[in-house]
């Protein structure tokens, strides 16, 4: 038994020395690259752990042989740093982060298939993606500050949040493979020319776009948080199979002239349509039944028709310019269809939001009155949970 007591915690010990030994082995300090000997040097098959490029690192590495780290692959900072390629890496268990590579304009990941999130930021110069296989498993993707001009790479069938913003060169995005998106799917601040496709995306949680030129999700069924359109160009949006959703928001969208959503029958949060200057006719949700939180209309509209709704919970706000008739809508209030606080305004020279903001017929006006959404939901009465969250995130935009 004396024996066990001793040879125990040196056995321990010599498994702890061992690992400090091993060059393989970043799970207590991550393995430090800082040239590309450092990288030859290692002759691993497997990082257990997690591996960085050091910030003084110069020119090109390339990792050779290595098929799986386990942890993250980092390289921050590494302003020399023109090009990273891994032609054997499979897979990363944690985190792919890059950021400030700001003279890296070559990725070479051809076989990468699986990593645990893609952390990408202030890297202006890398303009494409070379992932052959594509990724098709990550839990996240946050892409920020790129040169990037498509996604293309980057394979996913399912998604947490996706978070594309400030890649001003960014005109395409199409990942065709991804039916559902678990957190939020965020675009701002891209190109405005940026024309987004979503052809097999069925379900998601909280979708927001701004400042793109088309949107297309032609499969998307279901939504359990907000789905919002700030300051974009398109002029046309459907969702011909969404059924419900949670918030509703198009605002400042100053070419837009159309909105079909004709399978729409509930909104478990607010529905907000606001400084949409073009947007004259109100008749894409021929479906649409029960609104959890308000209805907040304001704009420039000549025709509402809104024929199966039979339930609004919190208030409702019409006010337009235009000449639409409010009598359909005050019968629905008078039969308790309605069931908030009530304004419907035609023919009105200054609408407002429900949150006292008014409505602009100029485009120029789209950034404040974006930032104003988030707090007219916000004094939604009697608005659902998923229009609260819905309008925290956006705040936080």
């Amino acid at each position: 038994m004396v024996l066990i007591k001793y040879l125990l915690p040196a056995l321990a010990a010599g498994r702890l020395a061992f690992a400090a030994n091993d060059p393989c082995d970043g799970s207590s300090n991550p393995i430090s690259i800082q040239s590309q000997g450092d990288a030859d040097n290692l002759n691993c098959t497997i990082i257990k752990g997690s591996l960085t490029i050091n910030e003084k690192t110069a020119n090109s590495i390339t990792l050779n042989g290595i098929q799986q780290i386990s942890g993250n692959l980092i390289a921050k900072g590494a302003k020399d740093l023109t090009s990273l390629s891994a032609p054997s890496l499979e897979s990363i268990g944690q985190a792919m982060i890059f950021n400030g590579l700001i003279t890296l304009t070559t990725a070479s990941f051809p076989i990468l298939a699986s990593v645990g999130s893609i952390q990408w930021d202030a890297l202006p110069n890398l303009q494409s993606l070379n992932f052959d296989q594509g990724i098709s498993k990550a839990d996240s993707v946050e892409i920020t500050n790129t040169g990037l001009t498509s996604l293309n790479g980057i394979s996913l069938g399912t998604v947490g949040n996706f978070d594309i913003t400030a890649n001003t060169a960014l005109t395409q995005v199409n990942v065709g493979n991804i039916t559902n998106c678990t957190g939020l799917l965020n675009f701002a601040g891209n190109s405005l020319k940026l024309q987004i496709q979503f052809p097999n995306l069925v379900s998601g949680q909280n979708m927001t776009f701004r400042n793109t030129s088309g949107v297309s999700v032609p499969s998307l069924k279901s939504l359990s948080g907000q789905l919002g359109f700030f300051s974009n160009g398109f002029s046309n949006f459907a969702a011909p199979n969404l059924t419900k959703t949670g918030d509703v928001v198009f605002d400042s969208n100053s070419n837009l002239v159309n909105i079909s959503l004709p399978r729409l029958s509930k909104v478990n949060g607010g529905f907000q349509i606001s400084n949409n200057d073009k947007f004259t006719v109100i008749d894409g949700f021929p479906q649409l039944q029960s609104i959890v939180g308000a209805l907040d209309f304001s704009g420039a509209f000549n025709n509402v028709s809104l024929p199966n709704l039979q339930e609004v919970k919190g208030g409702f706000n019409m006010q337009s310019t235009g000449s639409f008739q409010c009598s359909q809508f005050d019968t629905l209030h008078n039969n308790n269809v309605i069931q908030g606080s009530y304004t419907c305004k035609a023919s009105t020279s200054n609408p407002t939001t429900m949150g006292g903001t008014g409505t602009s017929t100029s485009s120029g006006s789209a950034s404040s009155s974006s930032k104003s959404s988030a707090s007219n939901l916000a004094n939604v009465e009697m608005v659902g949970l998923t229009a609260i969250i819905g309008s925290l995130l956006q705040a936080m935009l």
